[in-house]
Formats: structure tokens, C-alpha cells, sequence
């Protein structure tokens, strides 16, 4: 008897997963349709299986047995496309500037996955591993080895993907924007006496930065920002490089 086709990456289906004729992909993709609709902290697994038309243990059957797992792979499905953003033939350099551009487009197009991808460990794992590879790699070739190599990883993941976690960190769900509206207030309300320059920088600086704002980067661009943090790491790590000219150009005939 022959076998139906299997999709990429797929499982092989059995038991009551080849009856209901799902794959690992359409349950993340149902997973992160649910939070894109309702956010991270609504996201109920039995609310997934009832959208599926399974049972959670079909669910978990797909994903590896725990909530945590079905995280990770939603993790993974974002990060997935990230070793192929660029030119392999690119400096070391710009590799790593393509790949956090694209890592930072990829959570804006879901922008509530952000809290889980930076700041819950729950989200950590292998299943994303394609990408930690090329930016290992971008960083060899740099010529960085051993603990400069782990510093270089951290300083890159904790500040640009931490950037994209704060940028999009959510607001309060439940008070149906009277928050917002008395975080702005309180803005109009800063003392110039007691804080002088904050008060003269807030027509720049209300809700346009971190701390003194009512919108997350959904809504108000951090796009320059992001732009200037990219520059002081990527530019920081090339001077720090034991290797910064290590891809030569061809010479020519």
C-alpha cells in the first residue's frame, strides 16, 4: 500500500493523528492565529484543540507532549526563514545585519508572539537552531572564539531581540484604553522645576520612547531606533573583531 505524502518536516501520522489528518505545521499556524486574535495571556490550548476539532492530547502528540514544546515550535516558526535572509557571499558584517532586520520584521508581523519570544524561557529549545548557526557563523568568521564568541552571541540576541520584546511589549488588556489615556495626562502633567529636561525634551520623547509612552511599536515607529542600536552593535563587534577583514574580496583578473 502506498504511503500518502508526508509534508517537509512533518511527522509520519499515527493512531488518531493520521485520523484527524493534521500536521505539526497547521497547529502552530492555528496556535499563532489565536494570539495574533487574543494575545499571549489569553491563549488557552483547549481553545486551539476546539478550533482544530481535536482533543489536547492531539495537540501535544504533534508538538511534544507539553505547552512549553508547542511555544518552542511557534518560536521556531518565526525564526525559521532567518539563515536565508541575506547574500551567503556577504561580509560577515552585513549577515548579521539581515538576519536581526529580518528577525525583527518576522515578530512585527506578529507582534503579540513578542513577550514569548524574549521574555519567557519557555519559548527557548533547539527547534529554532537554524538560525543561532548562522549567527555563530557570522561571528566565526569575525574570529571570534570561545567566551568572546558567547559575548558576541549575548550582546546581539539580549540587545536587538530584547529591543523587539520591549518595543512591542503589550499594555494592559482590560481597561479598554483609560490607561492610555491617563499615561498621556500624567506626560502633560511632568513638573518642568523638578524634572527640567525631561520636560523640555517631551514634545520628542512622549510616547516615543520606553519608558514615557502609552503605545508599544505596533502603533508608533521605533524603526530609527532599532536602526541606531543595529549600527552600535553590529559597528561595536566589527571593531572588537579579532578578524573584521576576514572574508577577502576576489581579486581581479
Amino acid at each position: 500500500m502506498t504511503r500518502a505524502p508526508q509534508a517537509d518536516g512533518a511527522r509520519p501520522l499515527r493512531g488518531r493523528a493520521a485520523s484527524v489528518g493534521l500536521t505539526r505545521d497547521q497547529v502552530v499556524d492555528a496556535a499563532i492565529a489565536q494570539i495574533d486574535a487574543t494575545g499571549l495571556s489569553a491563549f488557552s490550548l483547549r481553545e486551539l484543540a476546539r478550533s482544530l476539532g481535536v482533543s489536547p492530547a492531539v495537540i501535544y502528540w504533534h508538538v511534544g507532549g507539553t505547552k512549553e514544546d508547542l511555544f518552542a515550535a511557534i518560536a521556531a516558526s518565526l525564526t525559521s526563514g532567518l539563515s536565508s535572509v541575506y547574500a551567503p557571499d556577504a561580509p560577515w558584517t552585513e549577515r548579521l545585519r539581515q538576519i536581526f532586520l529580518g528577525y525583527r520584521a518576522a515578530v512585527h508581523r506578529h507582534p503579540k508572539l513578542a513577550p514569548l519570544l524574549g521574555a519567557q524561557m519557555k519559548s527557548n529549545g533547539v527547534a529554532g537552531i537554524d538560525w543561532v548557526e548562522a549567527v555563530l557563523a557570522a561571528l566565526d568568521e569575525g574570529g571570534f572564539k570561545g567566551t568572546a564568541l558567547r559575548d558576541a552571541f549575548n550582546a546581539l540576541i539580549g540587545g536587538l531581540c530584547g529591543f523587539v520584546t520591549m518595543e512591542l511589549a503589550p499594555g494592559p488588556a482590560s481597561e479598554d484604553g483609560a490607561w492610555e489615556a491617563r499615561v498621556a495626562q500624567r506626560m502633560d502633567e511632568v513638573d518642568p522645576a523638578a524634572y527640567p529636561l525631561t520636560h523640555a525634551a517631551l514634545p520628542h520623547l512622549a510616547n516615543r520612547i520606553f519608558v514615557l509612552r502609552w503605545q508599544n511599536g505596533a502603533t508608533v515607529s521605533y524603526d530609527d531606533s532599532f536602526a541606531a542600536l543595529l549600527d552600535l552593535v553590529v559597528d561595536g563587534l566589527a571593531a572588537r573583531a579579532p578578524h573584521p577583514q576576514a572574508r577577502q574580496e576576489p581579486p581581479h583578473g
